[in-house]
């Protein structure tokens, strides 16, 4: 934990002046609300790069007896903090424990993306800063279970597969999902990119790799965007599946001995026997 989580928010540049407000009520509400056990901060802000578009991605302790109502409370509390435009709250499909994701959206541009949990699940990766816990009750040092070479097969194939629907939605002359393939091949490929660079969190992708290694973008990518023009789809779908390829022969060895090359082999000769002129 910091030495003062009001003294962290208080260091805050002028440019988050927005934000550290947003964060100057949430701790208020947890230094007066009994039931609230800790609140951490992760994401953008912990890492040391956020910027006055960044969003507070927080995580919120409270007393498993009173979770329910004090989760109400947080979700009022929330509206009061700011010009509130809306706020939205759910649950994540496929996570059971109790949880209760808060979205928050402020009329000047600031938002706050809070999830409430029972105050036992206190571990959190070394990319966090504790806000308030005068229990000492978060542990910050939970090391991240590194990406597995499942987790690597899986992103390649789902590449492979977004891949492979880009020459079917093309022979269909559907250019609008064919682009919405890309994009989602594109964001499995950051993945693996960012696993193949040893970047912290690579299943974040894209972010991860802006947030910790901004130097070592590919300078590749960008020729796998594209309009809705059939060439330039064709173009940098096959170039997608170039650089999955070579990212895929550069992965570490466990993970190339599971990467699905005979699929990647595919979908590359497939988006290469396409001609646009017969689009």
């Amino acid at each position: 934990m910091v030495a003062s989580g009001r003294a962290w928010v208080e260091q805050l540049p002028p440019e988050l002046a927005r934000q550290r407000r947003l964060l100057e009520g949430l701790l208020k509400l947890c230094e007066t609300d009994d039931d609230i056990s800790w609140l951490m901060i992760g994401c953008s802000f912990a890492r040391g790069r956020a910027d006055s578009l960044s969003d507070l991605d927080l995580a919120m302790g409270v007393e498993e007896e009173e979770y329910d109502a004090v989760r109400m409370r947080v979700r009022s509390a929330i509206g009061d903090l700011g010009d509130l435009v809306d706020s939205f709250h759910h649950q994540f499909a496929g996570l059971t424990p109790p949880h209760e994701r808060i979205f928050a959206q402020f009329a000047d541009r600031s938002q706050i993306d809070l999830v409430v949990v029972p105050a036992s699940r206190s571990s959190f990766g070394e990319h966090s800063i504790a806000l308030y816990d005068p229990g000492r009750c978060l542990n910050l040092d939970a090391r991240q279970p590194p990406a597995t070479p499942e987790m690597a097969r899986e992103w390649a194939f789902l590449s492979c597969c977004a891949l492979a629907d880009i020459g079917k939605y093309l022979r269909r002359k559907s250019p609008w999902e064919a682009l919405e393939r890309l994009n989602e091949a594109r964001t499995h490929l950051w993945r693996l990119v960012a696993l193949e660079r040893g970047i912290p969190d690579p299943w974040y992708g894209v972010t991860s790799v802006l947030d910790f290694a901004p130097d070592q973008l590919p300078a590749d990518m960008t020729e796998t965007v594209s309009s809705l023009d059939y060439g330039r789809l064709l173009s940098a779908g096959r170039r997608a599946a170039l650089l999955l390829g070579e990212t895929g022969g550069r992965l570490p060895e466990d993970a190339r001995e599971m990467f699905p090359a005979r699929m990647v082999r595919y979908v590359t000769e497939d988006l290469a026997s396409l001609q646009v002129q017969s689009l």
